[in-house]
């Protein structure tokens, strides 16, 4: 009688494959984990809205004191508020773009402000500081960008019966975030918002926004090549950031997301204006957002996409950039804004 040999499995055979698999495995359950796990935002801050003119102008001027007496921060780069004197039936809230100030915004606001609106332009966090350093937004918190959002709300409340909150950017995340959450808003009008790398595929963006986390911050320039000196970079904003807090943003913009799946936005009135030549943020996972709003009807919703054929930058609201081009888009958002 023939006794059979001892037959070794194909694992046991292959073990280099076997540990490959088993590594390759591993990584698809944590991808498929950090996709499919919502985004939270630990959000406890408490509506607070200015009694009066009177008392929002105060709490401006506050912050102003608290920015001048620091002496970190750009003198053009303080909160900024455009006001007639007296409480208006609008009021605007331009939240600028990430590593910008309110300087950006500056002169839409006038233009707002001329329309007969009272215009808040608040800096945000750990923005405008005159040492340029690319650790300045190191401290940065998804929670903080939040508090910031309902403050900022808070003071606008006392210089206009109707609230409109517009943002760019890094700013765009945070009227995102507001258009998802804040009943205390009328409008929101949102201009290329910063909810996923552009680079990155949009499916992939959640995934990297998590992972993040994991690996020790990295300073990056928004020009490699340039660094501290690159050309499009206005002298009162940041060349560089700490990816991490590049992360937080995005973070905001997909607990925005993973509420809207589930909740109509709280805003009454929403407008997402996009850039098709932008190479900065990535508008699929922008219109993932909007087709998430849509679902709960589209009589609140409107978009607009300035064409890849006008070439326009990123930030499409410094009026020095010499590849901007204020006079197409301007016009553009001052529409947006709804007067009734």
């Amino acid at each position: 009688m023939i006794e059979k040999k001892n037959q070794k499995s194909w694992f046991s055979r292959h073990r280099l494959w076997t540990a490959v698999l088993v590594i390759f495995g591993l990584l698809l359950i944590i991808l498929a984990f950090l996709q499919f796990l919502p985004m939270t935002v630990d959000d406890e801050s408490v509506s607070n809205p200015a009694a009066s003119h009177e008392e929002a102008l105060a709490r401006v001027e506050d912050i102003q004191e608290m920015e001048e007496a620091s002496g970190e921060i750009n003198p053009v780069c303080t909160s900024t508020v455009m006001t007639h004197g007296e409480k208006t039936e609008g009021v605007i809230v331009f939240y600028h773009g990430f590593t910008s100030c309110p300087q950006q915004f500056r002169e839409l606001g006038q233009q707002m402000f001329e329309e007969g609106y009272n215009v808040f332009i608040p800096r945000m966090p750990h923005h405008g500081k005159i040492e340029r350093s690319q650790d300045a937004l190191l401290p940065t918190s998804t929670e903080e960008l939040a508090d910031f959002a309902s403050e900022t709300i808070g003071i606008a409340q006392g210089l206009g019966d109707t609230v409109v909150v517009s943002g760019l950017s890094g700013g765009g995340t945070i009227a995102s975030w507001i258009a998802q959450v804040h009943e205390d808003v009328d409008q929101a009008v949102i201009v290329a918002p910063f909810l996923g790398i552009g680079f990155i595929p949009a499916p992939l963006n959640r995934i990297v926004a998590r992972a993040i986390d994991f690996i020790p911050n990295i300073p990056m320039w928004w020009d490699p090549a340039t660094k501290a000196d690159n050309p499009n970079t206005a002298p009162y904003s940041y060349p560089g950031y700490p990816l991490h807090a590049l992360a937080e943003y995005l973070r905001l913009g997909f607990a925005a997301q993973d509420l809207a799946r589930s909740e109509k936005p709280a805003v009454p009135s929403i407008m997402v204006i996009n850039n098709q030549h932008d190479e900065s943020v990535n508008n699929g996972v922008t219109d993932q957002l909007v087709a998430a709003w849509k679902a709960h009807g589209e009589e609140f919703l409107r978009t607009y996409e300035f064409e890849e054929a006008l070439g326009l930058p990123h930030d499409v609201i410094t009026p020095t950039r010499e590849d901007g081009n204020p006079a197409v888009v301007y016009p553009v958002i001052v529409d947006s804004i709804e007067r009734d």
